[in-house]
């Protein structure tokens, strides 16, 4: 067994995201992942390597990786993951999954940024509260469409908020919402993955109160 570290040790992005999803959800023939918020597959980078063994990509390794989003990404499912049970019901596609990866944008309180994902599920002129009433959302709607036992991985960061100039925890309010004894989920996993370059406008904060944030999490959830 290969034991993933809590920090990438310099790794990039989809090769950690490949440790922690392969531990934590191992390949198999009858394994079922979801990535309800997908983009355009970053995180999958890895997976869609070829095996020099067997020449397959390594997503084969998996049973069926269902890929989804707001927007057209030509992904399997277009849809708001909000409404994602519906959809699978309409569409006739089973409902249960050993593993959801969920990646949903995190910034609030801006508008004219240049992220491409600031049009989705509201953009990044979301509030706060819309922010906390989507972690609320999947709270209560994941552990529907996990198996028992089914692993949930959240990628997020946490903001720090130049018009309030408040620094924003977003991984504990995640954890705080997910986690037992008032979440539905068991907290069993932490990683960090510290970035390899920065924001060239995180120094022009004038009188900055807190630090320049320079990681983001993988948080992993285990259904109870």
């Amino acid at each position: 067994m290969k034991y993933p570290l809590s920090h990438n040790a310099g790794k990039g992005l989809s090769e950690y995201f490949y440790d922690i999803l392969t531990f934590h959800v191992p390949p198999g023939p009858d394994v079922r992942i979801l990535d309800p918020t997908c983009g355009k597959r970053y995180l999958w980078e890895k997976f869609m390597k070829r095996s020099l063994r067997t020449g397959k990509q390594l997503i084969e390794d998996y049973g069926e990786v269902v890929f989804s989003d707001i927007r057209e990404l030509n992904q399997d499912v277009q849809a708001d993951f909000r409404d994602l049970p519906e959809v699978f019901k309409a569409r006739d596609i089973d409902p249960k999954f050993d593993g959801v990866v969920l990646d949903l944008p995190y910034l609030f309180g801006y508008k004219g940024s240049d992220d491409e994902r600031e049009d989705d599920y509201g953009g990044y002129d979301q509030t706060f509260k819309e922010l906390r009433d989507k972690m609320y959302f999947a709270n209560h709607m994941f552990p529907s469409l996990l198996k028992p036992n089914g692993k949930l991985i959240l990628k997020c960061s946490d903001q720090y908020q130049t018009e309030e100039r408040a620094f924003y925890p977003l991984h504990h309010f995640w954890g705080e919402i997910f986690n037992l004894p008032l979440g539905n989920f068991r907290w069993i996993d932490f990683f960090i993955y510290i970035h390899h370059r920065m924001s060239p406008t995180a120094f022009q904060v004038k009188d900055r109160p807190c630090s320049v944030i320079m990681h983001t999490y993988f948080m992993v959830f285990e259904v109870n």
